[in-house]
Formats: C-alpha cells, sequence, structure tokens
C-alpha cells in the first residue's frame, strides 16, 4: 500500500496573507487613529486660538474700563480734597468714614458718566465698550472679510443692563457698578468660533485720605525763619530749596534795604534780591506770612509739587517767573517794570475776596488788625482797602509776557482795584476804586473814567480830569470823597446809548474822586464811575467794548505800545480747556502777534453756587491762618491751652496756639527753655551751645543759639542776646543737621545745608546756597542725648526737649502728616484690582 504525504503550502500562503492583512488594517487603524488625533489638535488649537482672540477683545473691554475708573477716582479724590475741612472737629474715624463716603458717592457719579448710555445708572453703553476694542480698528490683525467679532448681549437677556451698588458707610466688595449680560463671539476664516459671556464689576477703591495732626511735618522741614528770608547772589548762580519752609515777616530795612526803626515790619516773607535767583524744588508746605518780592533782573521758581502759600508775589523787572505747582494768594500776582517773563502751571488758586474775607466765619481778620474799618470814618490807619482783601492778576510793567495755558486749574475769586489810596501828596485819597477785571493791565483803568460830559448839572463844560484848583472852584464846599453833581439820565454814544443810571453806579454817591501829583508838582483831580456791586463793575467794561469798535480798538492800540513786541502779551486757554475755572472779574488777554486783545467775561454763578464757592475761600483763608500759627492747615487742630508749667500755687500756665500774636517759631519751640539752658551751660558768654551726637548716629551736630531778642527765663533773669548772626560754612554744615537760635541765620555762598534751621530772626542765603530736608538724620539728632557731661543720668537733655511736645515728633509723625516726601506711605493703587469678571462661560 502506497503512503500518503498531506501538503500543508496553501494553508502557509492563507497565513501569511491573512497576517499581512491584519498588519496592514493595524497600520491603516494606526493611521487613522494619528490622522484623527492630529485632525483633534488642529481643531482644539483653532479653537484655542478663536478663543484667545475673543478672550484678547474682551481683555481689551477691561483695559478701557480700567482707564475709566482711574479717571472717576481721580476726580472723586481730588473734589474730596477740595472740601477737606469739612467737619474737621468731629472724630479722626467719623472723618475717615464721612470722606470714604462722599469719595464714593462721588466715584460712582463719575463713572456711571462715563460708562452709562447716555448718563443712564440702568444701562450701560454698549458701543463705548465696542470701541475699546482696539483689534477691529487694527487690519493689519484683523480682516473682518475673513473673520467676525461681535459683542453683544445674549438674546434671553435684558440687554446692556447695568445696576449700581452703594454701600452704606466704607466700601465693600459688592458696592460699584455692575455690567451684566456681556457677550464676545469670535468666527476665524475657517468657521471656527469661540463665545464668552460675562458680567464685569467696576469696584470701589478704598482710598486713604490723609489723617490730620496736630503736628507739622517736622522732619521733612528745613526752614522756620520768623524773620523771613532773603535771597541774595548774582546772574551766574541759583539758589535752591528741598523742602518745607516758613517764612515770616521781614523787617523793613531788610525788605528794602534801607534803614528804618528796628522792629518795623514791612508786609514781605521773602525778598529775592537784584539779580539773585532762587527755585523751590520741592515742599509739601512752602508758606509767607506776607509777600513775595523778586527784584531787578531776578528769577523765581516753584516746581511741580510744591505747594506754595503766601499773600502774594510782586515782580519788579524780574527775568523768569514759574509758578508749577499749587499756588495759593491771598491777595495779588503784581508784574511791574519791564521785560518780566510770567508762568503759570498747575493750580493756582487767587482766594482773596471781600465777600470772604469779611465773613464771620473767617479768621483773616485775625491777621490783619481794622479789617473792614471805615478808615475815614474811625481814624484807622491799619484799616484794610478792598484791594488788600481780593485776589487778582494786574500787569503794571511793559514788555511783559504771562503765560496762564500751563494752568489746570484756575480761580481768580477777586478784581482789581485803582490804588489811589496809595498815591502820596497834599491830597490824600481814602478808598480805592473797584474796577471789573481779575486778570488787567494798567491803562484799561481810562474806560471806568466818567465823560466830562456828565459832569455838572448844566451847560458848563468841564474836563476829566481836572486841575485841583479848577475842582475847588466849580464843586466848592464838596469834600474829596462826597457827592459830585452829574447828569444821571444823559445817554452817552460811547456806552451804547446808556446813561449812568443803566450802568449800575451807586446813585447816592455814582462818582469817585482821586488826586494825583504828577511831575513838576501839578496836581490834578480824576473822576471814576463808582459802581454799587462787582457784577455790575465787570458787566461795565464788557458792553464798553462790545458796543464801541474805536474804544476796542484804541485798547488794541495802547496794548500794542504797552507790551511792545510779538513775544509779549497775556496767553489764556479758553474756559473749557481748564478743569477749574473761576473769576470774580473779567479776565484780559492779548496777542502780541496780531495786536489784538479779547475779554473773557468773570464767571456768572447762580447764588447757591456762589455761597458754595465764598465756603471754600474761607476755607483757604483759615487754612492760610492755620499754617501762619503753626504749619497745619487746619484752625481746629491748634491747641487752644498748650501747658508752659505750673506757677507757685500749682495752677497750670498755658498759652493759645491759635492766637494772631502767635508765631511758628513760637508755637514749636519753647525759647525760654532753650534761651535758660544755654545761659546755664555755655560759660564763654557766646550763649551758643554746640554738641555732636554720637558716632553710630553719624556723629551729627546740633547748635542752640541765643543771638536774637532779650529773652525773661524762668527764675526772672533778663538775659541779653549776643546780636550776632549764626554764619553756616561749607566746614560746618558737612555735620550741622539742626540749628535752633533766637537771631538771624546767614547760610554762606554756595553752602549746601542739610536739616533744620529754626530761627525768630532772618534766614540770608547767599549767592549759590541750597537748602535741603534730611528727614533721617533730622530725627537721629532730634533725639540724642546733648548734655554728656551728666554722669548721674537725671535731667537728661535732648534737643526735642527745647521743642513744644517734642517727643512726638519722631513717632511716625512724617507718615501720619501725609507728607509728599514720604517714601513709607502707601498712596498708589492699581485699577485693574477694581475691574473683576463674574459669571464667566465659554463655548
Amino acid at each position: 500500500m502506497k503512503e500518503r504525504k498531506d501538503n500543508n503550502r496553501g494553508f502557509s500562503l492563507f497565513s501569511v496573507l491573512i497576517a499581512v492583512s491584519f498588519v496592514a488594517i493595524l497600520g491603516m487603524l494606526i493611521l487613522y487613529i494619528a490622522l484623527a488625533n492630529f485632525n483633534m489638535k488642529v481643531t482644539d488649537l483653532k479653537g484655542k486660538d478663536s478663543f484667545y482672540t475673543a478672550e484678547r477683545a474682551l481683555e481689551e473691554i477691561r483695559t478701557g474700563l480700567q482707564e475709566d475708573v482711574g479717571e472717576a477716582m481721580s476726580t472723586a479724590y481730588t473734589k474730596v480734597l477740595e472740601d477737606y475741612d469739612k467737619d474737621s472737629n468731629t472724630q479722626d474715624a467719623t472723618m475717615d468714614a464721612q470722606r470714604q463716603s462722599q469719595f464714593e458717592t462721588l466715584f460712582l457719579d463719575e463713572l456711571v458718566k462715563r460708562v452709562g448710555n447716555n448718563g443712564s445708572k440702568k444701562q450701560y453703553s454698549l458701543d463705548k465698550l465696542i470701541d475699546y476694542v482696539d483689534l477691529l480698528k487694527d487690519s493689519s490683525v484683523f480682516d473682518a472679510k475673513k473673520e467676525s467679532l461681535v459683542i453683544t448681549n445674549p438674546s434671553d437677556s435684558a440687554g446692556a443692563e447695568m445696576s449700581v451698588i452703594r454701600s452704606t458707610g466704607t466700601s465693600n466688595t459688592k458696592s460699584g457698578i455692575l455690567l451684566k449680560n456681556l457677550k464676545v463671539i469670535y468666527v476665524d476664516p475657517k468657521g471656527h468660533a469661540a463665545i464668552i459671556e460675562t458680567d464685569i464689576r467696576l469696584g470701589v477703591p478704598a482710598v486713604q485720605f490723609p489723617t490730620p495732626s496736630t503736628l507739622p511735618d517736622l522732619m521733612n522741614m528745613i526752614v522756620v525763619a520768623d524773620g523771613g528770608i532773603v535771597c541774595e547772589g548774582n546772574a551766574e548762580s541759583e539758589s535752591t530749596i528741598q523742602g518745607s519752609i516758613y517764612a515770616g515777616l521781614l523787617p523793613k530795612s531788610k525788605a528794602e534795604e534801607t534803614e528804618t526803626a528796628q522792629g518795623e515790619l514791612s508786609t514781605q516773607s521773602i525778598h529775592v534780591k537784584n539779580n539773585a535767583s532762587l527755585k523751590i524744588n520741592s515742599g509739601d508746605k512752602v508758606v509767607c506770612a506776607g509777600e513775595i518780592n523778586i527784584g531787578n533782573g531776578s528769577s523765581f521758581a516753584s516746581a511741580t509739587g510744591v505747594n506754595l502759600w503766601a499773600k502774594g508775589l510782586n515782580v519788579d523787572s524780574g527775568k523768569e517767573i514759574s509758578l508749577e505747582g499749587t499756588t495759593y494768594f491771598a491777595d495779588d500776582l503784581t508784574i511791574s517794570g519791564k521785560n518780566n517773563n510770567v508762568r503759570l502751571a498747575g493750580n493756582y488758586y487767587g482766594f482773596g475776596s471781600e465777600k470772604s474775607a469779611l465773613n464771620e466765619n473767617c479768621l483773616f481778620k485775625n491777621i490783619y488788625s481794622g479789617i473792614g474799618d471805615d478808615a475815614e470814618n474811625t481814624g484807622n490807619t491799619a484799616a484794610q482797602k478792598s484791594a488788600d482783601l481780593s485776589s487778582a492778576i494786574v500787569i503794571n510793567g511793559k514788555n511783559t509776557t504771562l503765560d496762564l495755558s500751563g494752568l489746570q486749574k484756575l480761580m481768580l475769586a477777586g478784581k482789581n482795584y485803582i490804588a489811589s489810596s496809595k498815591v502820596t501828596g497834599k491830597q490824600v485819597n481814602k478808598n480805592d476804586i473797584m474796577t471789573g477785571e481779575s486778570i488787567t493791565v494798567k491803562g484799561t483803568q481810562l474806560a471806568y473814567l466818567l465823560p466830562a460830559e456828565l459832569l455838572g448839572t448844566g451847560e458848563q463844560s468841564y474836563q476829566n480830569p481836572m486841575d485841583v484848583a479848577t475842582f475847588q472852584e466849580k464843586f466848592a464846599g464838596v469834600s474829596q470823597t462826597g457827592n459830585i453833581a452829574v447828569k444821571m439820565d444823559t445817554p452817552v454814544a460811547a456806552w451804547g446809548g446808556k446813561t449812568l443810571r443803566d450802568l449800575g453806579v451807586d446813585v447816592e454817591k455814582p462818582v469817585q474822586t482821586v488826586f494825583y501829583n504828577e511831575p513838576g508838582g501839578a496836581n490834578y483831580v480824576y473822576f471814576y464811575l463808582n459802581f454799587t456791586n462787582e457784577t455790575n463793575a465787570a458787566a461795565f467794561l464788557q458792553n464798553y467794548l462790545a458796543v464801541n469798535p474805536d474804544a476796542k480798538a484804541n485798547v488794541d492800540k495802547y496794548l500794542s505800545f504797552y507790551f511792545g513786541g510779538e513775544n509779549s502779551g497775556i496767553t489764556v486757554k479758553d474756559v473749557d480747556s481748564y478743569l477749574r475755572y473761576v473769576t470774580g472779574g473779567n479776565v484780559l488777554s492779548y496777542d502780541g502777534k496780531t495786536d489784538t486783545s479779547s475779554l473773557q467775561a468773570a464767571t456768572d454763578t447762580d447764588p447757591a453756587d456762589d455761597s458754595k464757592l465764598v465756603q471754600e475761600q474761607i476755607g483757604y483763608q483759615n487754612s492760610w491762618y492755620a499754617l501762619n500759627r503753626k504749619m497745619i492747615s487746619s484752625y481746629d487742630l491748634l491747641n487752644t491751652a498748650v501747658v508752659e508749667g505750673q506757677d507757685a500755687a500749682g495752677n497750670n500756665i498755658t498759652h493759645n496756639e491759635t492766637e494772631s500774636s502767635r508765631s511758628v517759631y513760637d508755637n514749636l519751640v519753647n525759647e525760654k527753655k532753650l534761651v535758660e539752658f544755654v545761659k546755664n551751660n555755655v560759660k564763654d558768654g557766646t550763649l551758643k551751645y554746640e554738641f555732636t551726637a554720637d558716632e553710630e548716629d553719624g556723629g551729627l551736630k546740633a547748635i542752640m543759639y541765643h543771638n536774637g531778642g532779650n529773652s525773661v527765663i524762668s527764675d526772672g533773669t533778663n538775659v541779653q542776646r549776643t546780636g550776632t548772626a549764626l554764619e553756616i560754612t561749607s566746614d560746618l554744615a558737612e555735620k550741622l543737621r539742626l540749628v535752633v537760635c533766637t537771631g538771624d541765620v546767614v547760610i554762606k555762598q554756595n553752602v549746601s545745608f542739610k536739616g533744620i534751621i529754626m530761627t525768630k530772626g532772618t534766614l540770608t542765603l547767599e549767592e549759590g546756597a541750597s537748602l535741603e530736608s534730611s528727614p533721617m538724620e533730622a530725627a537721629k539728632v532730634f533725639q540724642s542725648q546733648i548734655n554728656k557731661t551728666n554722669e548721674t543720668n537725671t535731667d537728661i537733655v535732648k534737643a526735642q526737649d527745647f521743642f513744644w511736645d517734642g517727643d512726638k515728633y519722631v513717632l511716625g509723625n512724617a507718615v501720619v502728616s501725609g507728607s509728599g516726601n514720604d517714601q513709607n506711605s502707601s498712596d498708589s493703587y492699581s485699577t485693574a484690582d477694581y475691574v473683576s469678571y463674574e459669571n464667566w462661560k465659554k463655548e
């Protein structure tokens, strides 16, 4: 039988085919999965790209809203600070709550104006939010033909709904504005879409307002000079100041540089001598009891950030005058002489006005004796004239440039006066004459002269002015300030046919006389219009120039001669260009290039607004009064009963910081204790005590010196002064950080002094001298023990002991007082913290 063999070759082929097919299918499956995964990732990436584009649009909206929050915050904060002294007699915690509540109200109101739909409190402006999206405006990034970006509200929502949430006290996480139902849809060129829905909350910043302190920021202060400051120099040098200063009134001998009776005071606080230059680079409080006087060829500047308080500023043919910080003047900025270049920037508050100065709540009358008195009837030669109470700007010199275009806020509460009371001669003018301008030029006063044809009642001819002999003949029996016969109802063509009665002059006394003494001995009398109030005075010149083209042409012609060049003139912005613009009178401007003038009308306020304005001005005047007492801006924080010691019966001996007779030096320095210490510890007769701090405190020095007026100490001894000025040289200034003396101090040429100077006398800066605050080093000297020979550690004396409440100054008072120089104060805010998303959804 034949053996049979099986053949398996066909099965092997089949197995191979199956294996190959399986591998192929597996490979294809892997490729498919990989491709699907790749496509999914591509799709995801495109989806993410679409989402990021939509999110970018939303972030641009958020950024725009952050700017709105910042602007609203700035506006509200500024308004609160403008009313900062409100209810200042309440407790600090209550004051903080009131100010935070006021800030929140102002902040939300301002924010509603910015984001509300036409000011609506219930709907926000979707168009405004869309306008924030720069992506829609950038064609290099966004192609509107290929892709789509839509910012809208969900169809099932209430639209651009907005809710304003106010807190009952300080701000919380829920107070603010909620913008609801914002929807952003983006579709890329491939059709990939991203949708984001969200609400946006605009929160209320919990701002910190400076806490009032009963103590000034002494460590950041450089100078208290009760006898004023004199700056010497030449065109090649400049003296500089960095830090807070106080300058009292200069003796007349130093202000006028003439020999006068000892002790007789001037109206000046800072006198920049001829060709000298003084620049105040920084200073939270730069306070002058009187005026700043700038000599011939001299320069004066206060930089951005400087808060300058003074009675006023007089420029006599100066070179460059620049006020770039915040300036507060109780009286006038007067520009005299020739070739002055004056620039105002920052904020300018001329806060003096009769309405506020004579108000019963105003402390102004405590500064100047006889305020409001009738000098003619009382015989009070110290009586203040209306012109002394009224803040204005007047140009009395030729070729002047006055530039107000850099100002953000301008207040000129008063008007200019024809200062007839200052004219000397045989005849005495009792009263100044009010005009209607807050900014004007000498000579425009001619418009206020009474037309000669209105003098008298008959046909007799008169002249205005006329010589005094003719006046005495034609108006026999009429006193210099008495009633002059005039034609009240005669139309005047130059006034557009108006009569005297139409102008609003005083019917009982329509004319005021002014006597002038011309060179050569000739005496003339001028007749000026006497208006019943400021409003009528301001309206007169507006009407006079508007209806009388010849008068306007004559004024322009006069001013072209007066200014004398295309680079001179008065530059004033349009009213709407200022953040704030308040003038009690008209504002005259002049363009030297076109030889034309213009007159902006006085600010027109209703009685309610005028009342608020007067209260604001009273606040400034009272702050100036307080600053002149102790370098703090709130009168209510002055101490009415500072304990000096006890009498034999054990009763407290006190003094009152609010009294007008007390100066900053008196309220800061315990002069009696200082003089007594110097007398008992200086045996060489110099009455100058010097000490050096420990090496661990840098070996810094202080000087206590009795070189001023005689002083009676506690045992009744009258300690005679030396009368020798303290001269600070470069060698002495290297380590000297504190000077307390009763007489004059001189900073020598090109010497840089860092520290504190407290003097009851006058401080003189020689050419190139500089002053700079040095808070840390001054604090070290202030606390140092100065009687090193005291081995028993009894009656230890420190520099701070010669100051009232001296032990409290170095306890962080610089932080409490809100000094702009304090590096540790936290006064910065991130607006991003107050714009956040809520109810975020994405598809």
